[in-house]
């Protein structure tokens, strides 16, 4: 056998750290992921991958026998993650179908129980191999493409969205591959539906991925073949999602989010802006900020730094006049897609400004910067609990397992945080106690007193305690006894209507 050459065995030595580093990312990853239907967007995607794998775009409301649901209020039934249907007797999902369609998939290969963990891992790790690819195909050093990667991994809101059933990872994922594949097709032609495809299944995961049509057009070119291979790409995807929302909802373009423009507007930009400039440099590292530096560089330090400032500047542009952006510094996983343009080209720059001042970074100055990148994601991340994310979720699935073995079947339970959860792994009816007035909740309870059917109540500490909630004082008057607890979430049940 022939012996490797020094230029082999060099590279072979300088993929040992960032393999290393990979295998414990994975690890780290595996241990902390709690892919569970939680909240309302963890359980509406886990919920739709469910129906996916039925064969349905809608579920029946589990409804309370002997009340016209057509006298309820329209959500009595309805989960976190779906909107009621006219007729009162099903509901729709309103979360897009590209994650559920890969956790179904996965799910028929390793189980309901691994798959959503299995789908999230994969795309985070992806995401970090995608990230270096671009820094690669931007003209980065192999070096300076895995301290992209680094900062990436390091970011608090890509763990926390790496941890659970949340969409933002894959988008961010598929984006890139969209990206990157449109830019290679210009020299294998063949992967221009590669773009395609990718970019196809980004808008399935979230319709708003649809900007990266504009970054994805630069890459692509003006060659007519490559366009043609690319429409050809999109069409699976281009169909399914329209013959879903036509069976959904109706229409081929319309979409579980339904009207969302009053969610945009100008009066979000001042706090948008303020949310960016308080959250980027966390999130990103204080380098982050010389991805501005993309307008200035242009193609003097990479041809795709074009390709990457409208990118990155689309998705930024696009989401600061959200209404939500500004909400907390989680709400930033928006701009996650964002996040690879952002972070290569805040690198490109740096690069050409130690260029401009002469100073030549050595292996030992990259792997100081490294580690202050991770010990300033790790501080950031436990001071913002994004570790704990996963575990937290896990609350839902064990609240459920104790209602399940405490509580008669026939029982009706009111709760609204923990609804999405309830329809997946329970077959407990439940109403939504946020959603209706103390009289209308006495109404429903008389109802079920009179049935012989016991009323239960599952809620967290917010949908007591907080002033904008106050489940009790507001919604579900009457005298109530505590059960038991599952970690912060309490249950109880009702023992009788208030005193007149």
């Amino acid at each position: 056998m022939a012996a490797a050459t020094p230029a082999a065995s060099a590279a072979g030595r300088r993929l040992q750290l960032p393999a290393l580093g990979f295998l414990l990312y994975g690890l780290f990853l595996a241990h902390f992921v709690g892919a569970y239907a939680g909240g309302s967007d963890p359980s509406g995607y886990l919920n739709n991958a469910r129906l996916l794998n039925e064969g349905r775009c809608v579920a029946p409301l589990r409804r309370l026998p002997g009340l016209d649901s057509a006298t309820l209020p329209p959500y009595t039934y309805v989960p976190l993650g779906f909107i009621p249907d006219a007729g009162h007797v099903t509901m729709t999902p309103t979360y897009p179908m590209g994650l559920p369609l890969m956790i179904a998939g996965a799910a028929a290969l390793v189980g309901w129980a691994a798959a959503p963990g299995l789908v999230i891992v994969l795309h985070s790790l992806a995401g970090l191999v995608l990230a270096w690819q671009l820094g690669r195909r931007a003209g980065l050093d192999p070096g300076w493409a895995w301290f992209g990667a680094l900062l990436l991994a390091a970011s608090p809101v890509y763990i926390i969205m790496s941890l659970q059933a949340m969409s933002d990872v894959p988008a961010l994922v598929w984006v890139t591959a969209a990206v990157l594949a449109a830019w290679r097709s210009r020299e294998r032609t063949w992967l221009a539906p590669v773009a395609g495809f990718a970019l196809a299944l980004a808008v399935l995961i979230r319709p708003a991925d649809l900007l990266a049509i504009l970054p994805v057009a630069m890459a692509m070119g003006r060659s007519r073949r490559r366009w043609t291979l690319f429409v050809f790409g999109c069409l699976p995807g281009a169909v399914f999602q329209g013959g879903f929302n036509l069976a959904a909802y109706g229409h081929i373009v319309t979409t579980g989010y339904g009207y969302v423009s009053p969610e945009f507007g100008p009066a979000n930009l001042g706090p948008g802006l303020l949310a960016y400039l308080r959250w980027l440099p966390v999130l990103l590292t204080p380098l982050g900020l010389l991805a501005l530096g993309l307008l200035w560089l242009g193609r003097r330090e990479s041809r795709l730094g074009p390709v990457l400032a409208v990118w990155a500047f689309v998705f930024a542009g696009f989401y600061l006049f959200y209404s939500h952006t500004h909400d907390d510094w989680w709400y930033l996983r928006f701009l996650l897609p964002a996040f690879p343009p952002l972070l290569v080209g805040a690198l490109l720059v740096a690069r050409r400004l130690a260029a401009r001042l002469g100073f030549v970074p050595r292996a030992a100055w990259l792997a100081a910067a490294a580690g202050a990148v991770l010990l300033h994601g790790a501080a950031w991340a436990h001071h913002l609990h994004a570790y704990t994310a996963g575990r937290h979720d896990q609350t839902y699935p064990e609240v459920a397992a104790w209602l399940q073995a405490r509580l008669p079947p026939d029982a009706v339970v009111a709760a609204m945080q923990a609804t999405g959860a309830l329809h997946y792994y329970t077959g407990f009816t439940f109403i939504r106690w946020d959603m209706m007035t103390a009289a209308e909740f006495q109404h429903i309870a008389a109802a079920c007193t009179a049935a012989r059917r016991p009323v239960y109540a599952v809620l967290f500490p917010f949908e007591i305690e907080d002033p904008a909630w106050r489940a009790f004082d507001q919604h579900l008057t009457g005298r109530w006894s505590r059960l038991g607890a599952v970690g912060e979430v309490t249950i109880w049940r009702f023992d009788a209507p208030p005193n007149p």
